[in-house]
């Protein structure tokens, strides 16, 4: 187990305030940490990432992680790559069998427990889950904006958590406005881009998706059926069981799929 590499690859902006706590929880799971930073950095980042060994990259601002996570696993050396941010860390469970989980042939991804987390507490349990270890060459990944990886092997569900405690609430309405409003404006003008300028990893499609090609044809029709899609099937994978806290949730994850098609609609019909 110990001969398998592991790379843990990361896309920060100016997380000085949480980084630390993420590399630390690396050390030991993890053969090599890649950084690449969305623009340039204004705080103590990248030394503290230096600090802890990894290799830097900054690069052209975004405004968010996906387009520059292709960069990143092409960086990677590992015949596995952890996708880690920097307002998450490994629980003492997950970095003692990370290794162990690397080592077993029929696997191509893993996708661990990552609970909600509200500014001070978990407020979920058991759900979600989040697909973020992968062998490097199973993986293909288009940078776009809540893009899921995919993966051409077995994917297996794992009960080890990831921890994820960022310093606010991420389903807040106010924190909706601020934060997933903008990523819904970027993600719409990215789906409004010519396929040949995304960034890909290991990507074979010679054009978008079925799915997006449909997306960005008839975003308007779309945004009724994406809304309640997305959620209920957030409801279905598991939010049910989390009361109140798992009905915003989906909620809020179907809202965000209705907003991407308003906007891929008023990026449309501005070209």
């Amino acid at each position: 187990m110990a001969a398998i590499k592991i790379s843990a690859c990361l896309v920060v902006i100016n997380e000085a305030r949480l980084i630390e706590r993420c590399l630390k929880s690396l050390a030991g799971a993890v053969d090599e940490i890649i950084v690449v930073h969305d623009g340039s950095c204004s705080d103590q980042t990248l030394d503290i990432c230096r600090q802890f060994g990894a290799a830097v990259w900054e690069k052209e601002f975004v405004g968010i992680a996906e387009p520059h996570r292709p960069f990143s696993y092409e960086q990677a050396q590992g015949e596995w790559i952890l996708q880690i941010d920097a307002d998450e860390f490994l629980s003492n469970e997950l970095s003692q069998g990370l290794r162990a989980l690397a080592a077993n042939p029929r696997v191509a991804a893993y996708e661990f427990a990552w609970p909600l987390w509200d500014g001070e507490k978990e407020i979920t349990r058991n759900w979600p889950y989040k697909r973020c270890f992968f062998r490097k060459d199973s993986l293909h990944f288009l940078g776009v904006p809540q893009f899921v990886a995919e993966v051409s092997g077995q994917v297996e569900r794992c009960d080890l958590v990831l921890r994820h405690e960022p310093e606010y609430n991420n389903y807040r309405w106010s924190r909706f406005n601020s934060k997933w409003r903008p990523w819904a404006k970027i993600q719409a003008r990215y789906y409004n881009q010519d396929f040949s300028v995304i960034k890909k990893f290991n990507y074979s499609g010679s054009d978008w998706p079925q799915k997006i090609l449909i997306r960005r044809q008839y975003p308007l029709v779309l945004l009724p059926f994406d809304f309640c899609l997305v959620f209920a099937r957030t409801l279905l994978s598991g939010a049910w069981r989390s009361g109140l806290v798992g009905f915003k949730a989906a909620l809020l994850q179907g809202a965000y799929r209705a907003l991407v098609d308003y906007y891929v609609f008023k990026y449309k019909i501005k070209k």
